[in-house]
């Protein structure tokens, strides 16, 4: 853990306490009442927004699933479906899946369609659709905010880079994930998927060059409101 995200931790820990503290010495009584009332109405909204996400989430694997063949490529396990095309994507919460379309095992070369099964599987493995439809939500709401954006979109960014970094000590080379990555159809990925493409190829032709890479430190922004809330309501109401 980087000292910067250390200190972003304790931040998340404390500062909703500190909070809580100040204003209740300041305004006497219950400081909690309107950061409740508004927290819940926000936390409420953004969990709808997550479902409906996930709901569609639910109808695209269903869709998928049409024709769609058990395989295992390069020990890792998938649904090959014809739906798909020339893409690969993961789908699901809990127990998410890995689609790749028929076309892709054919447009690809076996380094680049390793490549591409091991980042997807970094997303099976983390749970990176249910991360993305919470950060998705987040930007509807907030989004506004040019540095809330800014926050969001470099997190669900993060996702990716996280998934090629994986992808690469697990054997693939940066080249043939760029050139997969090129070949990809943007229309299924998530709401960052431009400005993460782009970030990613620099980011795969820097590694392939030898050059440093930063590793990604962002804290999870996808959860981070809501824990703020939780800590701030039960810091109050333990009487800190």
């Amino acid at each position: 853990m980087t000292r910067r995200r250390a200190v972003g931790l304790l931040a998340v820990a404390v500062g909703p306490v500190g909070w809580c503290i100040a204003i209740g010495a300041i305004a006497g009584g219950d400081p909690m009442l309107a950061l409740e009332v508004g927290g819940l109405a926000l936390a409420t909204l953004w969990a709808a927004l997550v479902a409906r996400k996930l709901l569609a989430s639910r109808r695209l694997s269903l869709a998928l699933e049409i024709n769609a063949r058990e395989a295992s490529l390069f020990g890792v396990p998938l649904r090959i479906t014809p739906v798909l095309g020339t893409d690969a994507i993961v789908v699901g919460s809990i127990r998410p899946r890995i689609y790749v379309g028929s076309g892709l095992l054919t447009s690809l070369s076996n380094d680049e369609l390793r490549a591409v099964v091991l980042h997807e599987d970094h997303h099976r493995r983390t749970r990176a659709p249910i991360r993305a439809a919470a950060l998705g939500a987040w930007l509807r709401l907030l989004g506004r905010s040019e540095w809330v954006r800014a926050a969001l979109v470099g997190r669900l960014t993060d996702l990716e880079t996280l998934a090629d970094a994986d992808a690469i000590r697990r054997g693939s080379s940066p080249r043939a994930l760029a050139r997969a990555l090129l070949k990809g159809d943007p229309s299924l990925h998530a709401v960052s998927f431009a400005y993460a493409a782009e970030r990613r190829v620099e980011q795969l032709l820097d590694r392939a060059r030898g050059a440093p890479v930063a590793a990604a430190d962002r804290l999870p922004y996808e959860w981070l409101p809501v824990a703020l809330l939780v800590v701030a309501t039960v810091g109050c109401h333990a009487g800190l």
